[in-house]
């Protein structure tokens, strides 16, 4: 699974940077003991007192900061701020498409393992950590389609429900890709068409 994985994502193609403010987010694998045969993903659920995304279901991740040598490393400081993250758990994967989210910053997603069992504590812009299994992201069934109207375009994005944690918006694009991406998982998803209409 893991250098099936790092071949899809070294055969991306990615999109060139806008010009755009810049955040990286982690998409965490769990593959460490009983994970490695039944890994899971890393979500967090933001506090409902934040000016931004309040309450929704997120990536570990934030805004480049000067400072950061990359976007990968801004996702995993951004984490290690928020959850607890140890860095030197991780083995990074790859990189995916960047998405731009509706306050216009481009979203840049990092795809790793998280190695070794860690002791997440949320700060104070997290009311939540969780994990959903892969195999439940990538049962198609489980994907609900949401039809939606993107600058006159009807447009596919789906979405999870998971223990009660939905995964919506942003977040669920991204998953899509990553699955999609790294797993072939043909989860409808019309991601194509709103990176055409990105003002670059």
């Amino acid at each position: 699974m893991i250098d099936s994985i790092k071949q899809k994502l070294e055969k991306l193609n990615l999109l060139q940077p806008t010009s755009h403010k810049k955040a990286g987010v982690f998409i965490g694998i769990l593959y460490f003991d009983e994970f490695i045969d039944n890994p899971e993903i890393l979500f967090t659920k933001r506090s409902s007192k934040m000016s931004t995304h309040a309450g929704e279901t997120s990536y570990p991740g934030g805004k480049w900061e000067e400072g950061d040598r990359d976007l990968y490393q801004t996702s995993l400081r951004e984490s290690y701020e928020e959850i607890n993250l140890n860095k030197d758990d991780v083995t990074e994967l790859g990189t995916l498409h960047y998405l731009i989210s509706r306050h216009d910053i481009e979203v840049n997603p990092f795809v790793g393992l998280i190695t070794k069992k860690q002791d997440f504590i949320a700060n104070e812009e997290i009311a939540e950590i969780f994990t959903v299994p892969l195999s439940y992201l990538l049962n198609k069934e489980n994907a609900i389609k949401n039809e939606m109207e993107r600058k006159n375009k009807k447009i596919i994005i789906p979405s999870w429900v998971y223990n009660g944690h939905k995964i919506w918006g942003l977040t669920a694009m991204i998953t899509a890709d990553f699955l999609n991406t790294c797993f072939d998982a043909d989860i409808p998803s019309d991601l194509d068409i709103i990176r055409e209409q990105y003002d670059r």
